[in-house]
């Protein structure tokens, strides 16, 4: 079944949004609001026997975890075919015919980047070599190139991470063997063959990539990274992104020694690759594949394509800039600092660090596809989008050929649905991507980017000849814009174009819509009403930062951000005072009462079922402060509420060997993942993982990764999955779906503008516009949010039946390191209180990302909405208020909203409902 996964999907309305819904195959949220009446509890009554009750909600499908990686491991393969990039395919060089003799060449051939490192690190036991998948497709491999590499590979230092967020253990080395390495017998067997080069980059949490490889290695600050053969070459403004001396030295070779040159690109962000693709370079590629961090068994599906059993069918989930230091984000991504800010919170340093989103919403494509329309219009002179990019967001080729048509795009109420037939018109079987975008007319004063992926659908497989029709859907909230000075969503008046295209640049059809202005004053999930959240960032970023504009871009575009002064923004930065945060009104809830409920009674029941304040009042408030204080992958159990202890999984690509070294699968990195384009096999890799963590004894798990590829440089863009909020949404969407339906509370993260990993844990204050906060950067989340849904089984308490109880999927969430303006991400209320819950919805726990740092304060975080501290006291100490009526009854509603999501989780296998209630 092909799926179309739209915005419409997230931000539904009721009717004819439920019914685009169930088409793509999920259920819509129940409707949210208050009752007529309240509904008391009248009796609560023991339950003498349930012994005959089968409180085993999730079963295993697995005996053991081996069977279960077993098994993750072949759909870890099938994911990392469908994520496969076809970029370049010149005079049809591949599938290569079987037998055909391949040269495996470049560093990254035998020494491959699996996936990144830090919390996302995964087991590498099982790990596939190329040279054994090329081998087990049929290829004849160079085994003399390939054991030169394994030999050589260690005596070239390359890019490692030593200690997260500890700048002096990075260092940025590219790793690749010189040409004048390479033996003459090995060259001379690279005559005739087909020459594989594999270009890698590694990248990691904890740093991000070098925008100038002589201004880090210059600079002092690493320890480890000294000058050596390979510094000796570095060109002044060379970046890690761009090919090395090395690489286009042995490029160059291959391209003159063997009869075809096929690439690798075995990176998990863009790279500037002119040189792969221009006419008559030296180093000119006859065809390239985009492979992404292929996980553990990934390199077999490489292999495959590359015979052509596997037809790739991925597409770009970035744009693919030429040169990326003219990208928006370069001037204002990594190391800017606030020089006046002193003894300013200590455990990380003691002052403070800024970086300015100035782009906006022109973030990738958007602004690309932007400044093409407005150089067509005369406004951008200077501005030529073929010689700017070299692949658009959303290109991929194929080995056969497609024919999209654009059959009709109907408006009813405030629907939109485009119809759209594919059709194989190759001599091999392939899947295509439909891909929907948006034009709306601009207006002074609110940014509007010339295109925006609004829907998109994966065909399934097709034979020669095969059709396809498919149904995609949107609404008139997708092609709104936020309008800051309405504080809130508005459609404008005008023609809307709605275009299907094949990337997001090539127009294969469209058609114009004429639409009247409205504005939507309230949420499209909860009917709250909606409001600027962000007044001091946006403040900030109106007075002090010159801003992209569509007006002016040439007279707007970001200048080289510079160190300055808080003073002179306006800034005085003051640590939190717990005190005055105490209100002396409030009164002390009920502690350690005796009435004998249990978590397992209030699985199934909603979160503002009025049995939840019962439980909530056996809670002492010394349990509250070590369960909320001590989470360290988990907290322990609690007798008084019976909450067993929990136990939570982490890394978006598989269980990380840091929480889990049990031998757990590793899968493609998100990026790889977001390249296919595909929710039904991201929801198979949810499944999968998931049946390992179930069968591991896993309630929960730190992930997926849901922030945005604002700037090509960032070191954990392998682990979140586009520049596209829609793509990132819908792909998330089924992936916290999956791992639900066995019971796993995903906890996405980093809830939010936690977008670059310089400073990111040295008080990094981020300031970017409203409109950009809620069009960009929180609406991965919010698509979440509103869209997963669920079921969860549950025992009737008057009879023991089973039943099953619709709801949110997304019960989870992790706030971030970096500050939202001036005030830490965790800590900010408007971001996990006012945004989160009181406009969207979420019902659910928030928890901090892992705190070791003191501007994480614990009753800070209470207070706003994040609900657990991802920390041990024994690390960072007790909470500063844990006595006041203020700070007990902030525990308690962070104990209701983690209890909530413990409750409807696999926590509660094996444990039946211990009282029968009744309500008046």
């Amino acid at each position: 079944m092909s799926v179309s996964v739209t915005r419409r999907e997230a931000l539904f309305a009721a009717g004819a949004g439920a019914a685009a819904l169930a088409a793509a195959g999920c259920v819509a949220p129940e409707q949210r609001g208050n009752a007529t009446t309240e509904p008391q509890v009248a009796s609560v009554e023991p339950l003498e026997d349930t012994s005959g009750w089968d409180a085993t909600f999730y079963e295993p499908a697995y005996g053991s975890v081996e069977e279960a990686r077993v098994a993750a491991e072949a759909v870890a393969e099938e994911v990392e075919a469908g994520g496969i990039v076809l970029l370049r395919n010149e005079g049809s060089t591949l599938p290569l015919a079987a037998g055909t003799r391949v040269s495996l060449l470049g560093r990254g051939a035998a020494d491959p980047v699996y996936d990144g490192t830090g919390a996302a690190f995964i087991d590498l036991t099982h790990a596939v070599d190329l040279r054994g998948a090329c081998a087990a497709a049929g290829l004849d491999v160079n085994d003399a190139a390939f054991d030169f590499l394994v030999a050589e590979a260690p005596n070239h230092p390359r890019a490692t991470i030593g200690t997260l967020d500890a700048p002096e253990t990075v260092s940025y080395y590219l790793g690749e063997i010189p040409w004048s390495a390479y033996p003459q017998d090995v060259r001379q067997g690279m005559e005739g063959t087909v020459g594989v080069v594999v270009i890698s980059r590694p990248s990691g949490e904890g740093a991000d990539l070098s925008q100038d490889l002589l201004g880090s290695l210059e600079s002092g600050v690493s320890q480890t990274f000294l000058p050596n053969d390979e510094t000796a070459n570095y060109a002044p403004g060379q970046h890690q992104l761009e090919l090395c001396a090395e690489e286009l030295e042995l490029l160059a070779e291959v391209k003159a020694r063997c009869q075809k040159l096929v690439v690798l690109l075995n990176v998990a962000t863009t790279m500037e690759v002119g040189p792969l693709v221009e006419p008559g370079s030296p180093c000119e590629a006859d065809a390239i594949l985009e492979i992404g961090f292929p996980g553990e068994s990934g390199l077999r599906a490489v292999a495959r394509a590359l015979a052509g059993e596997v037809n790739p069918s991925g597409r770009t989930c970035d744009l693919w800039a030429a040169d990326l230091s003219a990208t928006p984000s370069f001037n204002n991504f990594g190391d800017h600092t606030y020089t006046d800010v002193t003894d300013y919170y200590t455990s990380i340093g003691s002052g403070a660090h800024f970086v300015e989103y100035a782009e906006g919403i022109y973030v990738g494509y958007r602004y690309y596809e932007t400044g093409a329309a407005e150089a067509a219009a005369g406004n951008y002179p200077g501005f030529d989008y073929d010689a700017a990019v070299t692949f658009p967001f959303g290109f991929g080729l194929s080995y056969t050929s497609f024919k999209r048509e654009l059959l009709d795009v109907t408006h009813e109420g405030e629907d939109l649905l485009a119809k759209v037939r594919v059709t194989n018109e190759g001599q091999v079987a392939g899947r295509d991507v439909a891909e929907l975008y948006a034009m709306a007319p601009a207006r002074q004063g609110v940014e509007k980017s010339a295109a925006v992926l609004v829907a998109f659908a994966k065909t399934d497989e097709l034979a020669p000849g095969e059709a396809a029709e498919l149904e995609l859907r949107c609404c008139e909230r997708d092609l709104a814009s936020w309008d800051v000075s309405a504080g809130c969503w508005v459609l404008d008046a005008g023609s809307y174009a709605i275009s299907l295209r094949s990337d997001s640049h090539t127009v294969i059809d469209q058609r114009e819509l004429s639409l009247g202005e409205k504005r939507f004053q309230t949420d499209s999930a909860t009917g709250n009403p909606v409001k600027n959240r962000f007044d001091d960032v946006t403040d900030y970023m109106d007075a002090y930062v010159t801003q992209l504009s569509r007006a002016d871009f040439a007279g707007t575009f970001p200048a080289p951000a510079q160190d300055k002064t808080a003073a002179s923004v306006g800034l005085a930065l003051k640590e939190y005072d717990v005190a005055e945060h105490v209100d002396p009104s409030d009164e002390m809830p009920l502690t350690r009462e005796k009435n004998g409920i249990s978590l397992s009674d209030l699985r199934g029941r909603p979160m503002d079922d009025p049995l939840w304040e019962k439980l909530l009042d056996q809670l002492g408030t010394n349990v509250m402060t070590i369960i909320l204080n001590n989470h360290d992958h988990g907290t322990d159990s609690v007798d008084s509420v019976g909450k067993p202890r929990t136990f939570e999984g982490d890394g978006p690509a598989g269980i990380g060997i840091f929480v889990d070294d049990g031998g757990h699968c590793g899968f493609p990195s998100e990026y790889a993942v977001a390249q296919s384009w595909d929710c039904d096999l991201v929801r198979r890799m949810g499944e999968a993982m998931a049946d390992e963590m179930l069968v591991t004894g896993m309630n929960g798990w730190h992930a997926p990764a849901m922030n945005t590829h604002r700037s090509p440089f960032g070191g954990r863009n392998f682990e979140y999955y586009s520049e596209d909020p829609l793509l990132a949404g819908a792909l998330g969407t089924a992936m916290v779906e999956a791992v639900f339906s066995r019971g796993i509370y995903a906890q996405m993260k980093h809830f939010c503008l936690n977008d670059q990993d310089t400073n990111r844990s040295a008080h990094l204050l981020t300031w970017a516009s409203e409109q950009a906060i809620r069009e960009i950067y929180a609406r991965p989340f919010e698509i979440v949010v509103k869209n997963a849904r669920g079921s969860i089984d549950y025992l009737d308490d008057q009879t023991g039946e089973r039943k099953t109880r619709g709801m949110s999927a997304a019960i989870a969430v992790m706030s971030s390191y970096n500050y939202v303006g001036s005030t830490w991400a965790g800590g900010s209320k408007a971001l996990c209180t006012e945004l989160l819950r009181d406009e969207w919805g979420f019902e659910g726990h928030v928890v901090s990302d892992w705190s070791l740092y003191d501007y994480t304060n614990k009753n800070q975080a209470f207070y706003a909405g994040t609900d657990v501290n991802l920390t041990t006291t024994l690390t960072t100490g007790q909470m500063q208020d844990a006595e006041s009526a203020t700070a007990v009854k902030a525990m308690r509603r962070c104990m209701h909203h983690y209890l909530y999501s413990i409750a409807n989780s696999n926590a509660m296998n094996g444990k039946p409902p211990t009282v029968r209630v009744t309500y008046k």
